[in-house]
């Protein structure tokens, strides 16, 4: 093993070396390899109308197909995921965002596209509300059209106040809603639609002890609503819940609220419900008495928040969005993660070898083993749906959450195996015996048998569930099977060899003392 160490060192060497260099040189303009997690996109739920025998691979295929005709490559990088049994529901996620339009319409002349933007990027900072993926276009220097992946119309309309003050006129807000649309015209007539409930609020009063069934709610709101046509218990919890996460609906405040019967009895998901009863508190309604606006403003919000949820006519049953900013922030949280952890790893062989070489060692090949996995995960856009890639199951692999729980598994499942091999050396060097590379050598071999018998069990585990798992696993468990290989191979020919950089001079140095 010690003889072959240049070897080993050139191989590591240009499979870092490319590895990082196509993870760095991807265009990400035209296919991120980020995920929504860390690149802000919208997750979208889809019910397909009963009878229809569509799987995930032809409702994916669909949608890309329609993707690539109208030229939007975010749109064809798209995933879909079942959810549930019923062969009916899926789940869209893209990097593609809904964006909301406005017009700037300025009194004078004279105004420049920077200037614009600045004054609305420092409103928005004064605000403490970023309008993300802000571009702003002029023709004559006095019309400015604002663009923003925000889809909050009342929050972009106060930032764009505060930035134009009396100079301008804010005008034509809109949220155009790419996804959305894009999904609705490719699977048209496919999708099931929630119909119009038509409901009614027939009554809405305050809670008071008289109604002892209530007493978590005491101070809230009882709101009796009627509907046109019976639903099921499930179905009114779904539309009620998912009202948070329609565009326009954003302004809405939420409160702990609660479904039941006509009899006060908490209310079935199996139930087939006409008329029921919602009841809402306040937070601060056990504490005082709240003003008669206050009051007021309440109870319009959860009618509101009733009526667009039971009256709105929607083929898309969720649309959820998420901000490049946030995005941005898990990232740098994911790669602080990945950071401590390695920092951690240092501290502790520290710790338990008594010297930092051995940590740094193992530093050196988790970071190897990262490197390489992160190019190999990359690369696979290259092959994915090609004939080559289907056969193997290999797709355009994102870096998502799961994605980095991967790489950290990776860490630690390196740093096991490094460990065994330290030891070993540890244990044949003992004390004052200074490090040479038939010690080594030898301490490799011992453990040998060990490290490879682990590694092929845990390969086979993982393999099992890379084949069989499904889509939702399969970027997880291509990242773990490389980082199996590679961890493995890094134990062996890369951490141990390192702890002899220096050696000799550290021996000649004691010898001279």
């Amino acid at each position: 093993w010690m003889g072959l160490r240049p070897i080993f060192l050139l191989l590591s060497g240009a499979l870092i070396i490319g590895g990082l260099t196509v993870f760095f040189t991807r265009n990400e303009a035209t296919n991120s390899k980020y995920d929504i997690e860390f690149t802000g996109g919208t997750s979208a739920q889809i019910d397909l109308r009963p009878g229809t025998a569509y799987t995930r691979k032809i409702v994916e295929d669909k949608f890309h197909q329609y993707a690539e005709s109208i030229g939007n490559r975010a749109l064809a990088a798209s995933k879909v995921y079942s959810i549930g049994d019923t062969g009916l529901q899926y789940e869209i996620t893209t990097i593609a965002t809904n964006r909301t339009t406005a017009e700037l319409t300025y009194s004078a002349p004279g105004q420049t596209t920077a200037a614009v933007t600045a004054a609305i990027e420092k409103a928005s900072k004064d605000l403490g509300q970023g309008l993300s993926a802000l571009e702003v276009t002029s023709g004559d220097n006095l019309h400015f059209q604002v663009s923003t992946s925000r889809v909050n119309k009342s929050l972009v309309e106060e930032v764009l106040q505060q930035a134009a003050g009396d100079k301008a006129e804010v005008s034509n807000i809109v949220v155009n809603e790419v996804v959305s649309n894009a999904i609705r015209n490719a699977f048209k007539d496919l999708l099931a639609v929630r119909e119009n409930l038509k409901p009614e609020i027939v009554s809405a009063q305050e809670i008071t002890v008289d109604t002892p069934e209530l007493a978590d709610y005491l101070g809230g709101v009882e709101i009796r609503c009627k509907l046109s046509s019976p639903i099921s218990g499930k179905e009114l919890k779904e539309r009620i819940q998912g009202i948070r996460f329609k565009p326009d609906m954003q302004d809405l405040q939420w409160y702990p609220y609660e479904l039941l019967n006509s009899n006060l009895t908490k209310l079935a998901d199996d139930a087939d419900v006409s008329e029921f009863i919602y009841v809402s508190s306040h937070p601060e309604a056990g504490f005082r008495t709240l003003s008669e606006d206050e009051w007021t403003h309440f109870v319009q919000n959860e009618k509101t928040k009733l009526t667009n949820a039971l009256s709105i006519e929607s083929s898309l049953a969720r649309v959820t969005q998420i901000d490049p900013s946030i995005g941005s922030q898990a990232k740098i949280q994911a790669l602080l993660a990945i950071a401590l952890s390695l920092a951690a790893i240092v501290l502790y062989i520290w710790f338990r070898f008594g010297t930092a070489r051995y940590g740094f060692a193992a530093i050196i090949a988790l970071v190897h083993d990262v490197s390489i996995t992160l190019g190999i995960v990359t690369a696979c856009t290259y092959i994915a749906g090609t004939p080559i890639g289907n056969a193997l199951g290999i797709g355009d692999f994102k870096i998502n959450l799961e994605m980095i729980a991967a790489f950290l598994t990776i860490i630690g499942y390196s740093l096991n195996d490094t460990i065994v091999v330290f030891d070993r050396i540890r244990e044949n060097r003992g004390k004052g015996t200074a490090l040479t590379p038939k010690l080594i050598n030898d301490s490799i071999n011992q453990t040998l048998s060990r490290t490879l018998l682990t590694s092929f069990t845990t390969f086979l585990v993982v393999l099992v569930m890379y084949i069989w798992g499904g889509e939702g696993l399969r970027g997880f468990t291509f990242a773990m099977l490389i980082g199996i290989v590679v961890g493995t191979y890094s134990s062996i020919a890369i951490a141990a060899p390192i702890l002899l950089i220096g050696e000799k001079k550290r021996a000649e140095t004691a010898a001279a003392a």
